[in-house]
């Protein structure tokens, strides 16, 4: 019973440890789910299995922009084997690719192990659930260098590799063909240079040796002349110029890096060859003592005494190490170089491959004997040359709270950070070079304790000690003429956004976490109310207290006229449309404030969005949807943050709009304000085509205290005009009628003519009006008449129009058709634009209609070709009709190829 009990139980063990296979939709969530731990936006862009006569023993997964992911095919080992974020690993390179057979053969390595020794599945099993269940432990995360502060993320930024330059001194081999540098020589050299220390190394008779596989052997360097590498005293007055390179900071020659290369595989007596050049890596710590004049390097197996110890102690100090591993496929042995740890126990290794499939971060097998170790020796405490002071101590000094969590960091010529884990706030920063740093202490936890300093650190000044404020929350009151509830609060430095708040009906507000320093805080509210200040944030300054005054002139600005028409493009389609206010506009609006912006919808809400906006150059200053819009109707929209006018910038004042319908912005009948009246922005800004000549129904409205007011009321004699979109304008300060027709019109002082216009209605004006700030001039009226010859345009056009093309899309050639009238046929062409609304060709109607179905009815073909008469490059084309002085609408066209 007793036996049977036992083999039940031995069973459920057994069942219980078993690894499970993973197919790729498993490894596919492990994956994303990294990299959501990662905080990382970034995709999968393809995948592939790593596999054995056993099957498949991994997946890697390409990632977009760059990048990949190794995850393990079976839950006995750790989901995650090796990542990047830098460089992608390609299947195509599997043959020659180390990292690649690395990965194979070290989980072989591991199953095998876990046969006699399985402690570390079952925690394995846990950390998969973990991970397919989308959660992860609570950790203080740590990397070495710190992300983000080398470009490889590893201590060495070089991307060294075996061929090119780094092989130009290498000798010929017995076919003739320039040997490679040998990975032995290029780790090592890595090494060299990023201490950037060589000694005072020089080569003589005495480190003559034979190198190569087979006879007849390469002499070192007796067959320099026929092997065509340096002799001795050439490689030595090379190392000397790179000496010299090294101490003055200058930038590496082609030569300088051959002849590293070249002196790294001498002092190992490396054998050369074309397929493959090798020597030993336990040669390499005798090179850099004995020859190179390093102060330290020590060869260790993999798995002795302390070894984990000091390899991370290397790995946090900034002292790259040199591993020889061993695999079963391209030449089986490869030096490598490790250069950086994580507290997630990921090595960072830099595999010499130049800089494709350079590096990652690997899960090395740190618990488990030589015997299962696909590495067998380190180079490990390699040191020469300047060295960075060996630890920075300091202390977080902080009352009410722990100093547990607080993050240090120090930025200067090079970064490092760490965290508080000591309760009694001390803290140590291993490896840091001599300098001035800007030391940062932060700690966010129910309340914000920040410190900075300004620190000078060296062997003999390594510590920093911080007494932490407590920058809880910035704090005031608005008092505003009217409720101040929802009042807007934006604090900038340096121009920049860098907190906002709002009050509440007391006029109360808070806004967490601002740091020390000197601040621009604005307070905006209800279109019309405004108030700045500069401000110094300090631990006992953390109050503003905001006045706001009424800016009660709503002066618009504009370049435009009238509504005459609307510029469309392809539907579904979004960008930002805007006028420009350039120094010259600006001049006379010091102390004014941008708040809103007025324009005529060009769509309905079912068809889009729209968002008012103020650009400051390319920086957006303000956004906010428009919730209620109807095309066709003039819309003004409250900001709600104002922007205090600086007379020497320059302003970008408009909408953002997604439209489904194509249709973007309406404007006047031209011609334009060059360089001001429209610009659209998709990636940065850019001014309509001149051949667009007209100018953005767009008004930036600048609210002021100093201004007079013109008022009176608009009368349309005839006609079916809108009143509201008439124009009434002193130069270019506007103003629209209500539905009755009474209009206000805001301006700064000056003297002025003022005009009132509208489409098919002939102008009318006012001359020589004399306002002052403060002014109110009232019964300024104007009569507009209907233009009788309006009506003879419109038969004109109405037969006179552009009908369309087909087929549409199409791939060579579109036939379009349109009607003329015997009065316009003699001058009619249809003008065809790209997308930027260049002008593309112009088919002449007179002389090429080709066929005439009625007395009135044309159609004429284009070859999608230029001027030139060369092909046009697949995409959108806009054309339209021109008779006499008159257009058409504009349509659209599809080029596809």
């Amino acid at each position: 019973m007793k036996r049977t009990i036992l083999l039940v139980l031995l069973a459920m063990m057994l069942t219980l440890l078993a690894g499970e296979f993973q197919n790729l939709n498993t490894a596919r969530q492990v994956m994303e789910n990294f990299i959501n731990y990662s905080a990382k936006e970034y995709a999968s862009l393809n995948s592939y299995p790593i596999s054995d006569e056993r099957g498949t023993v991994a997946y890697i997964f390409n990632l977009k922009p760059d990048g990949f992911v190794a995850v393990s095919a079976d839950n006995d080992f750790y989901p995650v084997i090796a990542y990047s974020f830098k460089n992608q690993l390609f299947e195509k390179d599997k043959d020659e690719n180390i990292l690649y057979q690395m990965i194979k053969d070290d989980l072989n390595l591991r199953m095998e192990y876990y046969q006699i020794d399985n402690r570390e599945v079952q925690e394995n099993h846990q950390i998969w659930n973990e991970f397919l269940n989308g959660k992860r432990r609570d950790r203080d995360f740590q990397q070495w260098p710190p992300e983000g502060t080398t470009q490889t993320d590893g201590w060495i930024e070089k991307r060294w590799n075996q061929s090119g330059v780094y092989k130009a001194f290498c000798p010929l081999d017995n076919n003739n063909h320039r040997s490679v540098v040998g990975c032995v020589a290029t780790a090592m050299s890595m090494i060299l240079d990023y201490h950037e220390y060589i000694g005072d190394v020089s080569f003589n008779n005495n480190d003559d040796y034979y190198s190569g596989y087979e006879w007849p052997y390469i002499y070192i360097d007796n067959d320099h002349d026929d092997r065509d590498f340096p002799s001795f005293p050439e490689l030595n007055n090379y190392l000397d110029d790179l000496k010299i390179h090294y101490q003055n900071g200058s930038v590496l020659t082609d030569n300088d890096k051959a002849a590293i290369c070249f002196a790294a595989g001498v002092s190992t007596h490396m054998n050369y060859d074309s397929n493959g050049s090798g020597t030993q890596v336990s040669y390499v710590d005798n090179a850099l003592i004995n020859k190179f004049g390093y102060d330290d390097a020590d060869c260790v197996e993999w798995g002795s005494y302390n070894y984990i110890e000091r390899l991370q102690d290397n790995m946090t100090h900034g002292r790259p190490v040199e591993f020889a591993i061993f695999t079963s496929g391209f030449n089986n042995g490869h030096a490598i170089n490790g250069d950086g740890y994580n507290t997630d126990n990921f090595y960072h290794l830099n595999f010499g491959w130049g800089s494709s499939n350079s590096s990652c971060w690997y899960l090395l097998p740190t618990g488990m004997p030589n015997s299962y170790s696909i590495i067998t020796d380190t180079i490990l405490d390699i040191e020469g040359g300047d060295a960075p002071i060996e630890e920075v101590y300091g202390y977080v000094n902080m009352n009410g709270a722990s100093p547990v969590g607080t993050y240090i960091t120090l930025e200067g010529e090079n970064f490092h950070e760490c965290y508080v884990n000591d309760v009694n706030g001390t803290f140590q920063i291993p490896a840091v070079w001599e300098g001035t740093y800007q030391a940062t202490a932060v700690l966010e936890e129910d309340r914000f304790y920040y410190a900075q300093t300004e620190v000078y650190l060296s062997e003999g000044t390594n510590f920093i000690q911080f007494d932490m404020g407590n920058f809880e929350s910035l704090a005031g009151t608005v008092t505003a003429p009217i409720s101040p509830e929802n009042c807007q609060i934006r604090v900038y430095q340096d121009g920049e956004l860098m907190s906002s708040g709002a009050a509440d009906a007391d006029g109360n507000f808070s806004i967490p976490s601002v740091l020390p320093g000197e601040y621009f805080a604005t307070a905006s509210l209800a279109g019309n109310y405004f108030d700045s200040q500069n401000v110094t944030i300090t631990v006992d300054n953390q109050i503003i207290d905001f006045v706001l005054e009424e800016y009660s002139g709503d002066v618009a600005y504009t370049y435009s006229g009238y509504p005459a028409g609307i510029w469309n493009l392809v539907p579904n389609y979004t960008m930002s449309c805007a006028i420009l206010l350039t120094e010259e506009e600006l001049s006379g609006l010091e102390g004014d404030v941008f708040s809103k912006v007025r324009f005529k919808a060009p769509i309905n809400p079912a068809d889009g969005e729209l968002y008012g906006q103020i650009w400051k150059g390319n920086d957006l200053v303000s956004e906010i949807e428009v919730e209620d819009f109807t095309a066709g109707e003039w819309v003004e929209v409250i900001l709600e943050t104002f922007a205090a006018v600086d007379i020497t910038e320059q302003y970008y004042v408009g909408y953002k709009i997604h439209t489904l319908t194509g249709d973007l912005a309406y404007h006047d009948a031209g011609p334009r304000v060059a360089g001001k009246g429209a610009f659209m922005r998709t990636g940065g800004w850019t001014e309509l085509a001149a051949s667009l000549d007209y100018n953005f129904c767009i008004e930036a409205v600048i609210i002021s205290q100093n201004f007079g007011t013109i008022s009176g009321s608009v009368d349309l004699n005839e006609g079916n005009g809108n009143i509201i979109d008439v124009a009434v304008k002193a130069d270019n300060y506007m103003s629209h009628p209500d539905a009755d027709g009474n209009y206000v019109l805001y301006a700064k002082s000056g003297t002025y003519d003022l005009y009132a216009s509208l489409l098919n209605y002939d102008p009318d004006q006012i001359n020589g009006i004399s306002l002052s700030n403060g002014d109110t001039l009232e019964n300024q009226d104007f009569t507009l008449n209907y233009n009788v010859s309006a009506d003879d345009e419109f038969t004109e056009t109405s037969l006179t129009r552009l009908i369309g093309n087909y087929p549409n899309p199409f791939s060579s050639q579109t036939t379009i058709s349109f009607n003329l009238t015997p009065e316009s046929g003699e001058n009619a062409e249809i003008e065809i634009y790209n997308i930027k609304g260049e002008k593309v060709r112009v088919l002449e109607c007179f002389n090429s209609v080709e066929t005439k179905a009625t007395e009135s009815l044309y159609s004429i073909s284009w070859d999608g070709k230029d001027k030139e008469g060369r092909d046009v490059s697949a995409g959108v084309y806009l054309y339209k009709l021109k008779h006499g002085s008159r257009y058409s609408s504009t349509k659209k066209m599809i080029l596809m190829k």
